[in-house]
């Protein structure tokens, strides 16, 4: 069994541009280009095998026929794995729930988490509001006080943010982000800064349904988790995240290791370049390590981004 490669699929938004298409030297993207799906199953949009056994199945297609490569509990993939690179500030959002999600016929809510590949100096996102209710939440708006309502959390380099549903949020251009969200394909606009689009026409915004989920009494604490790290051999592995959402890790390899999975793993190298099992890979490759291959040998200098089902072994050891 052998690992899958997967051609990425370039994301048109009116906050993007060339950052990402040169970032990461996805020469034929077209321009405007404000995030790239590295895995996605969904059913009008997923990604083509690049080659070998497989190759021009689709991920979803890959999913269906060959359950094998996954030995999941899920009916279909359940995250989204992207590379955001904005160059102007993205709407204010907020996601629903499992118990919102559910009534609009969906299995699970919209949680979500970014790490910081690249922040620019004194980079900020928004993170949460700071009203006490859904009245006070109407007055700010209905006043236009969207920056006395929002809050502000600064960002580094390295960075991990987790942004459960219902946080109020948003992504600030010029930083470059390591994205997972589940596969609940939902997301409300709170306030689009009043921009217009190529049509001279304002983007729709879903303010009733966005303070329908928002979370009250936010706590920026529970952004970062508890981040454990361990070194195996010249690699250094940080575990940010795992919970019934998904499980995220980072790998900074910086010579020979050998490492031991127990379960798929969808891997995007976003720095660097080396090899795994003797194949040569570099920043912006995303393959799949199916499951059955329990053991792998990595060689270079490299940190490489790993998702995977939450609450499962993710221990790499």
């Amino acid at each position: 069994m052998k690992l899958i490669f997967f051609t990425p699929i370039p994301r048109q938004a009116i906050w993007g541009g060339t950052l990402i298409k040169n970032y990461f030297n996805y020469s034929w993207f077209p321009d405007k280009i404000g995030q790239s799906w590295s895995f996605s199953a969904q059913k009008d949009g997923s990604n083509l095998v690049q080659g070998g056994e497989y190759k021009d199945m689709t991920l979803y297609e890959l999913w269906k026929k060959h359950p094998e490569l996954f030995h999941s509990n899920f009916e279909s993939l359940p995250f989204i794995v992207s590379l955001v690179a904005p160059e102007d500030d993205l709407s204010i959002q907020v996601h629903p729930d499992k118990e919102h999600a559910e009534k609009l016929g969906f299995k699970m809510g919209k949680n979500e988490a970014w790490y910081f590949i690249d922040a620019k100096k004194d980079s900020n996102i928004i993170y949460g509001h700071c009203a006490a209710d859904e009245n006070e939440i109407k007055e700010y708006i209905k006043q236009g006080k969207w920056n006395d309502l929002i809050r502000l959390m600064p960002v580094r380099t390295g960075d991990f943010v987790y942004i459960p549903a219902g946080k109020l949020h948003a992504l600030r251009k010029g930083n470059i982000v390591y994205e997972v969200q589940q596969a609940t394909d939902i997301t409300y606009r709170f306030y689009d800064y009043d921009r217009k689009d190529k049509k001279g026409m304002k983007r729709e915004l879903h303010l009733n349904q966005a303070i329908a989920c928002l979370t009250y009494n936010d706590k920026v604490n529970e952004a970062h988790g508890f981040p454990k790290v361990k070194q195996i051999g010249k690699t250094r592995v940080t575990y940010f995240w795992n919970d019934a959402s998904f499980s995220i890790t980072r790998l900074e390899i910086r010579g020979l290791s050998t490492l031991f999975f127990h379960n798929y793993q969808l891997a995007t190298v976003i720095r660097g370049w080396g090899y795994v099992e003797g194949e040569y890979v570099s920043a912006g490759e995303s393959f799949l390590i199916p499951y059955g291959i329990d053991e792998l040998s990595f060689n270079g200098n490299m940190d490489i981004m790993i998702t995977s089902e939450g609450n499962k072994d993710c221990d790499f050891g």
